[in-house]
């Protein structure tokens, strides 16, 4: 009975919400999803992009040392700094999952779409194996048990194994490995930069064995473009990245 008296119709009756009787306390609460934080996302593109001066070796030998010296130092401003502007700025401003593949798809359609997934697929493939195979080759050089039979072969698969677990355990573990070998990559050279000034003149006189490398400045200069590409791979995970319009961005000053 209302207040009034009158009795609510049956209408009124069903339309009415129905109370919740469930206490509050007890509704399950979300859990926040994990998100990469701007310093491990910078360790993410830095293997994503390069992971060192690993490979760049064939450039001295093809370019000699000034011309080495110059290539890397001209070769990320010219090459690397307009491709990660453009990166941190179609991420942040689109942070789709799928990154690139998910611009040209909203920008051209469907069919480029899939040509663009399909040749960055083909592409990883070949640019994938390259990886384990420079692992193998430094390996041997410190330790040349490891290039008879196939022991190359064996460690080269274990990479590739351990590397796919570590992106099946999810971002969390991807982002907090990163941060740690970024670290163990870096510390060899900047050692040898803190080194360097008490050292000088320490190889003036030493002979360097004859190379087998057919490396020219062009050859070294696609290898130094090689080893400063990749700022697009970040764009796949920028769903993954907390505040990405903030964060992007400031990775593109800080790598």
């Amino acid at each position: 009975m209302s207040r009034s008296g009158r009795k609510p119709s049956k209408l009124a009756t069903v339309s009415a919400p129905r109370q919740n009787l469930q206490p509050p306390s007890i509704v399950p609460h979300r859990k926040k999803s994990v998100r990469l934080t701007l310093w491990p996302l910078v360790a993410a593109t830095f293997f994503m992009v390069s992971g060192g001066t690993y490979g760049t070796e064939d450039i001295v030998h093809g370019a000699g040392y000034g011309k080495a010296i110059l290539i890397l130092l001209l070769t990320p401003i010219l090459w690397s700094l307009p491709t990660a502007f453009m990166i941190g700025e179609l991420s942040s401003a689109l942070p789709f999952e799928g990154g690139y593949y998910a611009w040209v798809h909203r920008a051209m359609g469907r069919f480029w779409g899939f040509q663009e997934a399909w040749l960055s697929l083909v592409a990883s493939i070949f640019d994938m194996a390259i990886y384990p195979t420079l692992f193998v080759a430094y390996l041997t050089r410190l330790f040349p048990w490891f290039s008879q039979g196939h022991r190359g072969v064996i460690v080269g698969l274990a990479v590739v194994v351990v590397c796919a677990l570590l992106n099946i355990a999810g971002v969390r573990v991807v982002s907090t490995t990163s941060l740690w070998l970024f670290f163990v990559l870096s510390a060899p050279f900047a050692f040898m930069v803190v080194l360097a000034p008490f050292k000088y003149g320490a190889l003036l006189h030493a002979v360097t064995t004859p190379t087998t490398s057919r490396v020219d400045l062009i050859g070294g200069l696609l290898i130094a473009m090689w080893n400063y590409m990749g700022w697009d791979n970040a764009s796949t995970i920028a769903t993954e990245v907390e505040r990405p319009q903030r964060t992007i961005p400031g990775l593109c000053w800080r790598r």
